[in-house]
């Protein structure tokens, strides 16, 4: 897959969307996820996914944060003191949210609906500790497990059934089946005979859920 800009602007781009974070929560006060709506809404982000050198690396994270609620009048701009202090949770979800859109080539909103920024920040123990690939690991395997959630919803809703008509049709417990489509248990894990008896009720084949 091509990158949306030359690797040589990612560890600009990292670490300058890590102090963003860091900035956004410690000085702001704002919510990771709300801090990332308005940096779409402003405009930054798209200008950050292509890799726009004024963004990427000419600005620091607190230079970032300001453009972001002068854009969005979401407060008053808040210059903080540049100070040394150990990496906060918010500073690696911003970190590997670059890194991420970097590998990816999504957009950042695109990226929130894969997964939220509070989830991705409660991912820090234990995959800060390891190489960024293995946070793209994990929200690929989110985006291909909603994918598999929404392909189940949509055969049995196309076929008119309720969860509990499936459940009793198929075999499969009515929790389990619940479990499935809201992407507690991941249906790619189970057992042959529950993927057989679901396939052969909606009248599908494996590959169209899976």
């Amino acid at each position: 897959m091509a990158h949306p800009y030359n690797k040589m602007y990612l560890s600009d781009a990292m670490e300058n969307l890590a102090d963003a974070f860091d900035t956004a929560a410690s000085i702001y006060k704002f919510q990771l996820d709300y801090f990332l709506k308005l940096f779409i809404i402003s405009g930054i982000a798209a200008q950050f996914e292509v890799g726009n050198p004024k963004f990427v690396s000419g600005k620091s994270g607190a230079e970032l944060v300001a453009d972001v609620v002068s854009k969005t009048n979401a407060s008053k701009v808040i210059i903080p003191k540049p100070i040394y202090k150990e990496p906060t949770e918010e500073y690696w979800t911003g970190w590997v949210l670059a890194y991420y859109q970097w590998r990816s080539n999504k957009r950042f909103r695109d990226i929130q609906k894969l997964i939220t920024m509070e989830e991705l920040k409660a991912k820090y123990h234990p995959f800060h500790e390891m190489d960024e690939e293995k946070i793209v690991d994990y929200i690929d395997m989110k985006r291909d497990n909603s994918a598999t959630v929404r392909r189940l919803q949509a055969y049995r809703k196309a076929l008119g059934l309720s969860q509990s008509q499936l459940a009793k049709e198929s075999g499969i417990n009515l929790r389990t089946l619940q479990q499935y489509e809201i992407g507690a248990k991941e249906l790619n894990k189970a057992s042959a005979s529950t993927v057989l008896a679901l396939t052969k009720t909606l009248k599908c084949d494996i590959e169209d859920l899976i």
